[in-house]
């Protein structure tokens, strides 16, 4: 009896070991794909940076008499 479950153990844990490969096999594919998708997207954020301009308070009062909306945009 004992030889019987040792064997039929021996294979439980092969496919368990086969079981574990595949879903390492999955998740590695997975994780390759998220990266290359985060890389584009930091890519296109490159793209889109902007500079930051700042503007001092005696330059918002001459644009603020130019242009009377421009309180709403900052």
């Amino acid at each position: 009896m004992k030889k019987s479950d040792s064997k039929s153990n021996k294979e439980t844990l092969k496919e368990e070991v086969k079981r574990l490969r595949k879903e390492n096999a999955k998740l590695k594919s997975q994780k390759a794909a998220k990266e290359a998708k985060l890389k584009e997207a930091r890519k296109e954020l490159k793209k889109k940076d902007v500079k930051t301009v700042t503007v001092t308070e005696e330059q918002m009062k001459l644009l603020s008499n130019i242009f009377p909306d421009i309180d709403t945009l900052f």
